[in-house]
C-alpha cells in the first residue's frame, strides 16, 4: 500500500545511535535497552503507549485478530526496508506489549549476536522485552537494591503502572539481582499454586491498538489510491462495514 504514495507518509526507521557492534553476553542486554531508551528519549518512566512510540519511530503495528486458538503472539519482519511488528489483538494488554518489545529486540539484535549466543535469540529478546519496559534502575528505585521476600500485591501495582505482567516483574527482580534464585522459585510457586501463570489475578492491563495503518488506508482512498472494497479488505471488514465506519455511522472509537 506504501507503494502507491508518491513520498512515504511514514517516518523512515533507523536504528539507535550507539548500539554495541557485537553481543557476547546476556548482560549487555540490559545496556542496549538503556540505549535504545535514551536514543528515543523515553526517559526512564512507563512507556504508555507503546504502539504509538514504535510507529513514531518509523516501525510499522499491525493488530491481527486471526488467531483462533491463542497460539500466535507476534512477529516481526521488512517490507521494502520498513520493520514490520505483527501482535494479536486479543491478548491483554500486557501481554501485547511485552510481544511488542519481544519483537523490537528481533530488529535490533539481528546480525549482533555472537555465534555462541545465536541459538539464545528468543531468551535474549525476552530479556530485552523486561530491561525496554521496566528498566534495572526504575525498579530498584520501587523495590530496593536487595529483598528477602515480595508481595503480590507490589507486582500487581508495578504491572499496572509499566503496563508488564506480575510474573514478568518478578523475572525482572531476579535478572536484577533483587531477588535471589530461590526467593524467585518460591514465590513462582506461588504463581502456579493460585494458578496466576496462566491468569493473573484482578483487572487486566488494557490493550493497545494501532490507528496507524487504519489513518494510511483512509488516506490513500481518499487521494483515489485505490476503491472502497480494496480499502475493506485492508481492514478485513465487509464492503458493507467498512461503508458505515467510513460514512461514521458504525465507527469504532479509538482507543489506547
Amino acid at each position: 500500500m506504501l507503494s502507491l504514495y508518491p513520498q512515504s507518509p511514514i517516518h523512515p526507521f533507523a536504528l539507535p545511535v550507539g548500539l554495541p557492534e557485537r553481543i557476547n553476553a546476556a548482560e549487555q542486554i540490559e545496556a542496549l535497552a538503556e540505549i535504545v531508551r535514551a536514543e528515543w528519549n523515553l526517559g526512564l518512566s512507563c512507556i504508555p503507549e507503546l504502539i504509538d512510540t514504535l510507529e513514531s519511530q518509523g516501525i510499522m503495528v499491525i493488530s491481527s485478530t486471526v488467531d483462533s486458538d491463542n497460539k500466535f503472539d507476534g512477529l516481526a519482519g521488512t517490507i521494502n526496508s520498513m520493520p514490520l511488528i505483527v501482535v494479536d489483538a486479543n491478548w491483554t494488554g500486557d501481554r501485547q506489549r511485552f510481544t511488542l518489545a519481544h519483537e523490537l529486540g528481533h530488529l535490533l539484535l539481528k546480525g549482533r549476536l555472537s555465534n555462541a549466543l545465536e541459538a539464545e535469540e528468543e531468551k535474549l529478546c525476552n530479556r530485552f522485552a523486561g530491561a525496554f519496559l521496566l528498566p534495572k534502575q526504575t525498579l530498584v528505585e520501587h523495590l530496593g537494591n536487595k529483598r528477602h521476600q515480595l508481595e503480590p500485591g507490589e507486582l500487581y501495582f508495578l504491572k499496572h503502572e509499566f503496563g508488564i505482567s506480575m510474573q514478568g516483574v518478578l523475572l525482572r527482580a531476579k535478572q536484577t539481582g533483587i531477588i535471589t534464585q530461590a526467593t524467585f522459585e518460591r514465590i513462582f510457586m506461588t504463581f502456579s499454586q493460585r494458578g496466576w501463570r496462566k491468569q493473573e489475578p484482578n483487572k487486566s492491563y488494557p490493550s493497545e491498538q494501532t490507528i496507524l495503518f487504519k489513518q494510511l488506508v483512509y488516506r490513500a482512498l481518499s487521494e483515489d489510491y485505490f476503491t472502497e472494497s480494496k480499502a475493506a479488505e485492508l481492514l478485513g471488514l465487509s464492503v458493507a462495514k467498512f461503508h458505515q465506519q467510513r460514512t461514521l455511522e458504525s465507527l469504532e472509537p479509538v482507543t489506547h
